[in-house]
């Protein structure tokens, strides 16, 4: 829960939705209204943040499981 707080507050979300997949142990944040993004960002620890212009929609967080201690 940590390390989702940090990537959320890092990247200055709007108030957010969030679902998990156990089978793909994928979490997801998106913004209340969800938007289609028209970019993506793929960073160093399994995370993925979406973009529509220059706004943030959405955090992707593969392997969420695993980062649970």
């Amino acid at each position: 829960a940590e390390a989702v707080s940090r990537v959320v507050m890092n990247f200055g979300l709007p108030l957010l939705r969030a679902s998990y997949d156990p089978e793909g142990d994928v979490l997801y944040f998106t913004t209340e209204e969800p938007v289609k993004a028209d970019d993506n960002e793929f960073t160093e620890d399994d995370v993925v943040v979406r973009y529509r212009g220059d706004e943030v929609v959405g955090v992707t967080i593969l392997n969420a499981g695993k980062r649970v201690s």
